[in-house]
């Protein structure tokens, strides 16, 4: 079976504006962007390819970012994905996070120069 092809960065929102702002912010940084609506798109996408870092809202319909992170965990040892939560939630009201898939925890409203920071620092590493 031939290798899945590597790419840099998926973008799971649904939220169509902020999917679309973080998109066009990481483009505009250089970096290979897919975007997701939905953790079934995100995993669909997951299942085609494999992605340095994962930009993952937390709280969505049907299957939540919890879900996607457990499909990653999985997954493993194929998978070497790094999340990065994107949450309104509080950071009281969040599970434990498997914090051996997921990197860092963002808030939004995002702050889009740390974001691309996060990214970058994974994508290097």
């Amino acid at each position: 079976m031939p290798a899945k092809p590597r790419r840099q960065v998926l973008v799971v929102d649904d939220d169509p504006q902020l999917r679309a702002v973080i998109s066009r912010k990481l483009v505009a940084e250089g970096l290979s962007v897919d975007v997701a609506e939905d953790g079934d798109h995100a995993v669909r996408l997951l299942e085609e390819s494999r992605y340095e870092v994962v930009l993952l809202d937390w709280v969505m319909p049907k299957m939540s970012g919890q879900d996607v992170v457990s499909f990653i965990r999985a997954s493993k040892p194929e998978r070497e994905e790094r999340v990065v939560v994107i949450t309104a939630a509080d950071s009281d009201a969040l599970p434990d996070i498997d914090r051996s898939i997921v990197k860092a925890i963002l808030f939004k409203p995002l702050e889009l120069a740390a974001m691309v920071g996060h990214v970058r620092a994974l994508i290097s590493s």
